[in-house]
């Protein structure tokens, strides 16, 4: 009988563990920080602790002086519900000096680009309003700064920022 006693206070124990295992795992994978690529006309969810991505070609002027992105800038301008973009309302900064901006070269002047969502922004629809590139030079290069020719801001890309606790309600 002791025998069978303990045997199911062992089978309790790894029942349990296997539980909480399980329950660290989910909660690892629900607080996890998603990369959302930013598409046109499209305003995907994000929430403090994602990035939000882009591939892009920044068309340096002066042409073939940059060799590589040293950072990037996205700003974004809330949205009210009318759709109607407001300038007095603070804009959203993404990226650009202090930020850790990922950026990896893909070919033909394209990177890859993923920007972490600052915190602290509220929840809303925000479109894009400025972007802002700053190009890696070579350190003898003398001339003018190369200056971004092609923004992202004409693709109409924009994002619904939700709190952490709304986005976690609505993942299935």
């Amino acid at each position: 009988m002791k025998t069978k006693r303990t045997y199911l206070t062992g089978a309790k124990a790894v029942v349990i563990c296997l539980g909480l295992l399980a329950l660290v795992c989910a909660s690892a994978q629900a607080a996890q920080a998603r990369t959302v690529t930013l598409v046109s006309d499209a305003c995907p969810a994000v929430q403090a602790g994602d990035a939000v991505s882009l591939d892009w070609n920044p068309g340096f002027d002066p042409l073939g002086v940059a060799t590589g992105l040293r950072t990037f800038e996205l700003r974004f301008a809330g949205v009210l519900e009318n759709g109607v973009t407001i300038a007095s309302r603070p804009t959203a900064l993404f990226g650009g000096r202090g930020a850790t901006v990922n950026i990896t070269s893909i070919g033909n002047g394209y990177y890859h680009i993923e920007i972490p969502v600052s915190r602290g922004v509220q929840p809303g629809v925000y479109h894009l309003v400025e972007a802002r590139a700053i190009a890696e030079l070579p350190q003898d290069y003398t001339g003018p700064n190369p200056s971004m020719t092609v923004s992202p801001v004409r693709e109409r890309y924009c994002i619904t920022v939700v709190s952490s606790a709304a986005s976690q309600t609505s993942q299935p």
